[in-house]
This record gives C-alpha cells, sequence and structure tokens, in this order.
C-alpha cells in the first residue's frame, strides 16, 4: 500500500523484516538443529545429564547446552560430543563418490540459498518504494521482453515474470518474498534482476 506521495507504507516494513529474519533462522539453523537433536537423543537414552556427559567430553554444560539447541558451536566439539556419545553421523566413513556428492548437494543448496537471500533483497528495494524500485522494474521487464524477443528463455518462465512484475511495486515485493513454491527456485535461476545481483 502506497503513501499519498508514493513511498511504501510502513505497514509492509515490519513484515519484510520479520520474513528476512525468519529466513536466516530457518536456512542457517536447520542442519545444526538437527545435529543438536540426535545428539540430545542419543544422550538422553543414555541416561546421561548434560553436565555428565558435559564432563565427560572436556566441555561446559552451556556448551553442550548450544550444542544441542543447534546454536553456534566449534565442530570440534560437536565431533568430540558425538564420539563420547558414540554417534556417527556418517561423514568420516562415507566414500569419496558419496563425499562428492554430499558436497555437491551442499553447494547446491548453498547457491540456492543465496539466490534466495538476493531476490529477498530485491524485495525489500521493491518494498520501499521510490526511484530505485521503478528502476528495478523497467529493468527487470525489459530484460524479460529481451528473453521473448530472443527467445532465449521458456516462455514458461517469461509468463511468469511478466505476471509477476506487471504489478505495483508494493505486489512484486511480496511476490518475491512468497516464491517458495516448486517454482520459486527454478524462477531465482531465471532471474530478469541478473545484472543487479552481486
Amino acid at each position: 500500500m502506497a503513501q499519498a506521495n508514493g513511498g511504501p507504507s510502513h505497514s509492509l516494513r515490519p513484515n519484510i523484516v520479520s520474513i528476512l529474519y525468519m529466513y536466516r533462522i530457518l536456512v542457517m539453523n536447520s542442519a545444526s538443529q538437527s545435529i543438536g537433536a540426535a545428539l540430545r537423543s542419543a544422550r538422553i537414552s543414555k541416561s546421561l545429564s548434560q553436565q555428565a556427559l558435559a564432563e565427560a567430553v572436556g566441555i561446559s554444560r552451556t556448551t553442550l547446552i548450544q550444542i544441542e539447541k543447534g546454536k553456534d558451536a566449534q565442530m570440534s566439539n560437536v565431533e568430540m560430543t558425538a564420539q563420547a556419545l558414540g554417534v556417527e553421523f556418517g561423514i568420516l566413513h562415507e566414500s569419496a563418490q558419496m563425499a562428492r556428492r554430499r558436497t555437491a548437494r551442499v553447494e547446491h543448496q548453498a547457491k540456492l540459498a543465496a539466490s534466495r537471500e538476493k531476490h529477498l533483497k530485491i524485495a525489500v528495494q521493491f518494498a520501499l518504494g521510490g526511484a530505485q524500485a521503478a528502476r528495478l522494474k523497467t529493468d527487470a521487464l525489459r530484460m524479460v521482453q529481451l528473453w521473448k524477443d530472443k527467445q532465449l528463455c521458456s516462455p514458461v518462465y517469461i509468463d511468469r515474470w511478466q505476471a509477476i512484475l506487471h504489478a505495483e511495486p508494493a505486489q512484486i515485493a511480496q511476490s518475491l518474498l512468497a516464491m517458495d513454491d516448486a517454482w520459486g527456485p527454478a524462477l531465482r535461476q531465471n532471474t530478469p534482476f541478473a545484472v543487479v545481483m552481486p
């Protein structure tokens, strides 16, 4: 919703900040939380207190709590905790082929996450409105038209991006923020904002 002066309403800003914050929490912490939960389950199944396990590993109880919660922890502390519990995550004993596949998956997920974050930043620019949002929209529409004229991209992507971009900046921001359906990664890979993305 725009104000009389054409700028964005302030009610949209907290929504974008909240979404960006939740994104960081979900993406950045999900793997470490899974490991932490597995270690906590193993500790409980062995009827060990946090204090007893921490002493056995040689770390503080506070550090163990952080590991179990999936918070930032040194990998060496996580590995020592896993060894003390007899837990293997399969990373140390995998074949070279499996290691390459796992690395490729991690790299692919990192690229998807980076692309998503870049589009979230672009969504913020649209939500803020003004000249920058107008310039982004014009440049993106020009790029989509080039795709269409030169048949550089699938008509499906062209149609989807045209539908997104033929809206007001605040609506474009919402579309970019909501781009998490099955088409989201593909649309972000085939983006008309590639020239503005570092």
